[in-house]
């Protein structure tokens, strides 16, 4: 019997128990033997321990999730992924529940194919701290100098001091990809320097090295995992990160399957909408990946951002990380994926007293409605551009007082997000083309602010 969706739902509620033990007390308590039983029981478990007030919609916001879900897989059997890589195709062919449509170069994925790569992806890994592990990813391109007049990324000796810096903070950053860019860095070189912090989960993104002897070093190693990301939003494979995952998933890497849809240009300008493109891009790469390896690790790594008027990247939003929770609590409540998202950062460019309120208002955010992972939470700046050593250590500082102060078990609140009957209609009408153009994303063009204003006027925001 399989209970680690009943595991990962839990542990939402700060429950960490050994799952043989739970199956057998689940068995002797509830009469219950099958998974069905098992996954309807966590829920009407965790919908009752929360506030009467909130319990409601809470019962709606799973059957949201339900439902996006099933959205997700309408996408990926109906509009499909654009690729040309012939290795994943033949391999999804070869499953009998997948066809390419040469005319279109899109690849259409049945419901089934979905359902199978779920039932055999892990619900568990080792080293899992469980909710509300946060950490560093994503490799901001510049080191934050207060005397640079251009940007520049860092040299390998600051990149060994930012890891001395790091190792100071573990009890807060408990896992990490590399902090920061190297100008003509070989990432081999860079993962054996991040290799020398030991009580963590450090991060490489495979994709990025040529050598296979490369790819093949961390194999086999609980504490290092591979973020890949082989979509390019919306709904478009990055056919040679692809032929990368294919790879890193044969060769039994632990895998972070990432992408990054932004609302209203690259997805619907809607939390609904972002969240099917965002479901059905991870869900898609799962599906190459248990296709590739039954049984390979994967994360659900999608972060969906908001963004501004402009374009820009949105990362001091409150609906930034509300949508990430949203994300998060769609796959440890309903398709038992271990996940890591974004949030608990800023848009400020420079480490000063704003983006510190940021970075602690966003983690609080994270925390007070739960995640299980989330990175970009210490020490990055300017929308993931740059990282800054003065603003990771005071990020720690606030996070780790944050830590000693919260209380040790938090009511489970409701996300209360936006209905949008359309959100399916226009990912089919847009499909992979521009988002922005749409008169959807006009009509929707307040819909975060709206959503983070009623959220506040609720009282279920932090307190400013």
């Amino acid at each position: 019997m399989n209970s680690s969706r009943l595991y990962i739902v839990l542990k939402s509620e700060s429950f960490l128990c050994d799952l043989g033990w739970l199956n057998n007390y689940i068995i002797a308590n509830f009469s219950v033997n099958k998974f069905e039983d098992l996954e309807m029981l966590a829920y009407d478990d965790l919908i009752s321990r929360a506030p009467a007030e909130y319990r409601d919609a809470l019962g709606q916001e799973w059957k949201l999730y339900d439902g996006l879900q099933e959205n997700a897989k309408i996408v990926l059997a109906e509009v499909g992924i654009e690729t040309r890589n012939r290795n994943a195709i033949t391999l999804l062919e070869a499953t009998g529940l997948a066809g390419y449509d040469e005319s279109a170069a899109r690849i259409y994925l049945l419901p089934e194919l979905i359902d199978q790569a779920l039932d055999s992806a892990p619900k568990t890994f080792a080293r899992d701290e469980g909710v509300n592990t946060l950490g560093i990813g994503g490799i901001p391109p510049f080191l934050y100098r207060e005397a640079d007049e251009f940007p520049l990324p860092a040299s390998y000796d600051e990149l060994e001091h930012l890891i001395g810096v790091i190792s100071e903070n573990l009890d807060v950053v408990r896992f990490l990809s590399q902090p920061v860019k190297v100008h003509r860095g070989d990432p081999l070189a860079c993962n054996k320097i991040m290799d020398r912090l030991e009580n963590c989960i450090k991060v490489t993104c495979s994709a990025y090295m040529n050598d296979a002897d490369a790819v093949n070093w961390f194999s086999g190693r609980e504490d290092w995992h591979d973020s890949i990301c082989a979509l390019k939003s919306p709904l478009t494979a990055m056919d040679d990160m692809l032929q990368a995952l294919v790879k890193s998933a044969e060769t039994g890497n632990n895998l972070r399957l990432t992408t990054m849809p932004l609302a209203g240009r690259t997805s619907p300008h809607s939390p609904q909408g972002c969240l099917i493109v965002n479901q059905a891009e991870v869900m898609f790469m799962l599906a190459v990946a248990q296709t590739a390896k039954p049984g390979v690790l994967c994360m659900f790594g999608g972060m969906p951002c908001t963004t501004g008027p402009h374009g820009d990247l949105a990362y001091s939003h409150d609906a930034m990380n509300l949508l990430n929770v949203a994300v998060a609590r769609l796959n440890m409540w309903l398709t038992g994926l271990p996940t890591v998202q974004s949030g608990g950062s800023t848009e400020e460019k420079r480490p000063n007293e704003k983006a510190l309120q940021d970075g602690i208002r966003g983690r609080r955010i994270l925390c007070e409605f739960g995640v299980h992972h989330a990175r970009h939470c210490f020490g990055v700046l300017d929308n993931l551009n740059f990282f800054s050593e003065e603003a990771f250590v005071k990020d720690c500082d606030a996070h780790r007082k944050y830590l000693k102060t919260k209380p040790e078990q938090m009511a489970l609140k409701p996300l209360h997000i936006p209905a949008d009957d359309q959100a399916l209609e226009v990912i089919r009408r847009v499909a992979g083309g521009d988002y922005y153009v749409d008169y959807h994303t006009t009509a929707n063009i307040s819909a975060f602010d709206d959503w983070a204003a009623d959220l506040e006027a609720k009282g279920l925001l932090p307190s400013r």
